[in-house]
């Protein structure tokens, strides 16, 4: 009971303290960067943790400019990065890959389903960042995503996601196609949910490196691929044009997005 009793008192202090740090502050698109619930050691590993572990907290990256008209985690402005999972003493940390976000600061945003009990049911929020603290300089993200009009900055090639989501993205992210007698550029992107995650997908596509109308949807359908009988949407798409194409998914608020280079091939 006493056990109990005090595991309680400190998942409810880590709730009422809610807070997270970023390693490093200033990225660019596609680098690797650390975030840890306030009271974390920097040394932290997920090694570390200590059970029983607590319910899953989403993380978001949202642009500063916005934070503040923010309400929902179903809000489309928000980047989803993926999942940490506090320990009994509410330490916990995730390493993301950054989305290919436009260049600016953003904030972070959270829903954390676990502190419902101690916020008045309130479990989603924007983490602001106080006037005077220590901490300060650690709670926000500056992303630097470099020009496409230079050399389009592709996410990568192989499988690409962020623990609920993901992607295969072509050999050195160039996506060849051959032309539609429209000149456009047609193809069947697929999405590979997480076991037992599931919902409505919506895709978007912009060109990075010049203006561009947008990417094309023709239909976007739910399947099973056999023999492993995982289900996966695939979303059949046209591209107006070759060039630098930043390629976005969401399910509830569950997003990723990733940039491929687009050519025509044979």
């Amino acid at each position: 009971m006493t056990a109990a009793v005090v595991a309680a008192t400190i998942a409810s202090s880590a709730y009422a303290a809610l807070f997270f740090l970023f390693d490093p502050t200033t990225a660019k698109a596609g680098d690797v960067v650390t975030v840890r619930l306030g009271g974390t050691p920097a040394s932290f590993t997920l090694d570390e943790r200590e059970r029983p572990f607590q319910k899953a907290i989403r993380l978001y990256l949202v642009p500063n400019r916005v934070a503040g008209k923010i309400r929902l985690r179903f809000d489309p402005r928000l980047s989803f990065i993926g999942r940490v999972v506090p320990d009994r003493n509410g330490r916990g940390v995730l390493s993301f890959r950054v989305p290919p976000l436009d260049t600016g600061a953003y904030a972070l945003a959270y829903w954390c389903p676990g502190c419902a009990r101690y916020s008045f049911g309130r479990t989603f929020g924007v983490q602001t960042v106080p006037e005077v603290s220590r901490y300060r300089r650690l709670m926000g993200l500056r992303v630097q995503m470099p020009s496409a009009r230079q050399t389009c900055p592709v996410t990568g090639e192989g499988t690409y996601g962020n623990g609920l989501l993901s992607v295969w993205l072509p050999p050195n992210g160039v996506l060849s196609r051959p032309r539609e007698p429209d000149g456009s550029l047609f193809d069947k992107l697929g999405w590979l949910p997480r076991e037992g995650f599931t919902g409505v997908l919506t895709v978007r596509g912009e060109r990075l490196d010049a203006p561009s109308p947008l990417m094309k949807v023709l239909a976007v359908n739910w399947g099973y691929s056999y023999p492993s009988g995982r289900g996966s949407w695939a979303s059949a798409v046209t591209f107006p044009s070759e060039g630098c194409w930043r390629i976005s998914g969401r399910v509830g608020d569950v997003s990723l997005s990733y940039v491929v280079k687009v050519v025509a091939g044979s």
